[in-house]
């Protein structure tokens, strides 16, 4: 006997087929979608899902979206998550296509917006304050210093008091969050044990900034720190398309720092670097593909 679906059950299965399809497949091309990929039903069978609102000091809100394992929970490691209201389901519909033996408790931190990507306020949030003569180009940035403080005595005590001491924490950014994790790694390196800083947009005032972040690194004890930094080989050139004709004809001589001198670096403060360059992929099909591999490596590692 066949089992007749309602025509309006079919849409609604269609519709939310499609945007988690063309969300998916948009952001592979390097043109994110604002449409926020919806969480899907197996995804839902593993966790149980919460999101609520929290603000810095400064009384700017945040979605905080927070997944926590119905079974094979480890609820002493914390996964926090940049650009939480794009990624959060991404990530978590990523781990329902994948056998994964431990999951940790995943913390997305989102802005608060209904965009998936709200480009102002993760320009603030992620990137610093550049020279005068960028910032025609390279604006909005400084709020790098204000975030990572909300992270750390708001947004971290929160879950400690709701979920215990963790044993570890990891931060995973991506693009302009790649920037960030690789700000809280040389400001704040004990703040958390494992870093992820997957595809930094380091083209972003032609990484004017990389030196400053060096030296402050090299104050900080990162030798127990757990670093991975990662990229799609396809990505490099195409990180030339960021920059406008005029600013490349201008600057046309001026080079931004490479991925590859900052692993030098961080290798010579830890023993635990790890660079990964994914065959074939591009800016943002290597995304899933660097969650899952920081995933793997914080629940693996002691």
């Amino acid at each position: 006997m066949k089992r007749f679906i309602p025509n309006i059950l079919w849409r609604k299965r269609m519709y939310r087929a499609i945007v988690i399809i063309l969300s998916f497949w948009a952001y592979v091309v390097g043109a994110p979608t604002q449409e926020i990929a919806p969480i899907t039903e197996a995804a839902k069978a593993l966790f149980d899902i919460e999101f609520l609102s929290l603000q810095n000091k400064q009384g700017k809100s945040y979605k905080i979206h927070i997944a926590l394992p119905k079974d094979t929970k480890d609820e002493k490691s914390i996964f926090y998550l940049l650009d939480g209201n794009a990624f959060f389901p991404i990530l978590l519909n990523e781990i329902a296509n994948t056998h994964v033996d431990r999951l940790p408790i995943i913390v997305g931190i989102g802005h608060d917006s209904p965009l998936a990507f709200d480009r102002a306020l993760r320009t603030y949030d992620y990137t610093p304050l550049l020279a005068k003569d960028l910032q025609d180009e390279f604006g909005g940035g400084g709020g790098q210093s204000e975030f990572l403080d909300f992270i750390l005595t708001t947004l971290k005590p929160l879950i400690k008091e709701r979920f215990g001491s963790p044993k570890r924490e990891m931060l995973f950014g991506h693009s302009f969050g790649g920037l960030f994790v690789l700000y809280a790694l040389s400001y704040s390196g004990g703040s958390f044990s494992h870093y992820v800083c997957a595809s930094p947009s380091l083209w972003w005032g032609f990484g004017s900034f990389v030196e400053a972040y060096k030296q402050q690194a090299l104050k900080e004890d990162l030798s127990k720190a757990h670093i991975i930094f990662t990229r799609g080989d396809l990505e490099v050139q195409g990180q030339q398309n960021h920059l406008s004709k005029s600013l490349l004809q201008s600057k046309q001589n001026r080079e931004y720092p490479k991925l590859e001198e900052l692993v030098t670096f961080f290798n010579a403060k830890s023993p635990n670097v790890i660079f990964k360059e994914f065959a074939n992929q591009t800016h943002g099909s290597s995304l899933p593909l660097a969650m899952m591999l920081g995933l793997e490596h914080f629940m693996n590692e002691e």
